[in-house]
């Protein structure tokens, strides 16, 4: 019934109920918008607000794009194509217009940096704006949230998931420069409250071992995403995330995410056998990303230590054939973690035991 305990690194964020708060933001919500940004409970639920905004779109998203990006456009009706990737993880310009070229009808095209690579600089998408005047742009900044900006252009949505980078239950942003014709949401709190009491549970375990409740969790983490899907309308942030996020320490967190990601790149460096995706520490941090051979195996044998490496991402037939590059990430990604939870000791051990692993 009981394991011996051991520290895991990665995965869902673990995390203790602040009770006083969660008390004084029972069933209550995070203001509609604060600052222009309208706060949703996940980056997907944003999403579904710029889909619902129109009848008819062709979306153009990157093939390298998890099912959580493609499932609300084609929930709302719309059309969805796949553009292809540089070997840099920039945006194909030729591949984008040769879409654009058979599209009469408007166009959503969707970017993002991945792991701090950059998609396109300013002239590239000022250039595409220019050349197709049925485009519009959406820019997921999920990947760099908490960075600086460096591009000027400006994107007509942008879009991010606050769960990614810190432990709260549900979060998610919008900011749009065209007034939304739809701005309604829901008011639901199943999805957040279910979320909340698996992290509890993650830190139980934690805490005594028993691997009753690592079976309740990882089941409540891998199921309770349907919530989302089976909505139709976009849902509010609750008022506990929205405190949480508030109060978080933002720059701290960042100092900590880019001092672990450069201790972890140096390591990896290091080891041939492997080739990191991020150009440096400080441009995203939101996992350490890197290619490797025999990824299933490698993945297998570093969750038998507890160190678990998300894979990016399972991807459809028509991504992988759609671009050579996502296609060969799907098969050969994994993305160790560097967040606030771990410190330099910990990026040691990681990093000795990838190493080892992939030499072995």
């Amino acid at each position: 019934m009981f394991a011996v305990l051991v520290k895991e690194y990665g995965y869902e964020y673990d995390a203790a109920v602040d009770n006083t708060l969660l008390e004084c933001t029972e069933n209550r919500f995070a203001p509609h918008d604060e600052a222009g940004v309208l706060l949703l409970r996940s980056g997907r639920d944003a999403l579904k607000v710029v889909a619902r905004e129109y009848d008819r779109l062709t979306v153009f998203l990157p093939a390298l794009s998890c099912e959580s990006m493609v499932h609300p456009f084609e929930k709302y009706g719309h059309t969805v194509k796949f553009y292809c990737l540089t070997r840099e993880y920039a945006i194909d310009v030729a591949d984008v217009d040769r879409l654009a070229e058979q599209e009469d009808g408007q166009i959503l095209f969707v970017f993002m940096d991945y792991f701090g690579c950059g998609a396109a600089d300013d002239s590239t998408l000022e250039g595409l704006r220019s050349r197709w005047q049925n485009m519009l742009f959406l820019e997921d900044r999920t990947h760099q949230l908490i960075q600086p900006a460096e591009r000027h252009f400006r994107a007509d949505y942008v879009v991010a998931s606050l769960r990614k980078w810190i432990n709260v239950p549900d979060g998610g942003l919008l900011w749009s420069a065209r007034p939304l014709k739809n701005d309604t949401l829901a008011y639901e709190c199943e999805f957040f409250k279910q979320r909340l009491y698996a992290q509890n549970l993650r830190r139980q375990f934690f805490q005594t071992g028993d691997i009753r409740l690592k079976d309740e969790y990882r089941s409540i983490f891998s199921h309770v995403s349907d919530i989302m899907d089976q909505s139709d309308t976009p849902a509010a942030m609750s008022a506990y995330s929205f405190e949480m996020a508030k109060s978080a320490q933002w720059e701290q967190i960042r100092n900590i995410r880019r001092n672990n990601a450069e201790a972890l790149l140096q390591i990896l460096e290091g080891c041939p056998k492997l080739k990191s995706i991020q150009p440096s520490a400080g441009q995203s941090d939101l996992y350490v990303a890197f290619l490797v051979d025999d990824r299933d195996r490698i993945q297998r044998e570093l969750s038998a230590l507890g160190i678990f490496c998300t894979v990016i991402w399972p991807l459809s037939d028509q991504q992988q054939a759609a671009c050579p590059v996502a296609r060969d990430t799907c098969q050969r990604m994994l993305a160790a973690p560097c967040d606030q939870r771990y410190g330099i000791e910990d990026m040691r051990y990681i990093g000795k035991e990838i190493v080892r692993i992939v030499n072995g």
